[in-house]
């Protein structure tokens, strides 16, 4: 039991704060974000995974748990027009994030933001190293193009 108590504390303190990151830059929503940190941590625990395959695995179950309460949110009918009373300021890089399709948002936020190379990308987003490297070039080039635009 100590074991699985000291596997609880190291994988929150090392890995908690990325999931949340993650969680929110999908869901822009904090209580959403923390939703996702908890499903992902229990099926964490519910599983072995092993130390060299965590990090990936963490982050791959991340993006999962965030694409379904996306897809939740789009069959609910809001009860108004008002924001969501959890929703996070997002910095303006975030809005031209949004044009970008989700797999583009999702290799540049584990490049950019994660420091992951691009086989490692590869590897979790199940694609060739080329084509993320491709997609890594059309997305800073289509982000300038934003960028100045909106200059």
């Amino acid at each position: 039991m100590e074991k699985d108590c000291e596997l609880v504390r190291q994988t929150v303190e090392t890995y908690g704060d990325t999931i949340y990151r993650l969680a929110l830059h999908y869901v822009r929503d904090r209580f959403d974000a923390e939703d996702v940190v908890q499903e992902v941590l229990l099926a964490f625990f519910q599983r072995e995974i092993p130390e060299e395959r965590r990090k990936a695995w963490l982050l791959r179950v991340t993006v999962n748990k965030s694409l379904d309460i996306l897809r939740k949110r789009k069959r609910q009918v809001p009860l108004s027009a008002e924001p969501t009373a959890g929703a996070e300021e997002t910095p303006s890089l975030a809005e031209e994030l949004k044009e970008l399709s989700a797999i583009d948002r999702e290799i540049v936020y584990l490049f950019w933001f994660e420091g992951y190379s691009s086989k490692e990308i590869a590897k979790l987003v199940r694609l060739s190293d080329g084509a993320v490297r491709k997609r890594l070039e059309r997305a800073k080039k289509k982000l300038k193009e934003i960028l100045e635009k909106n200059s």
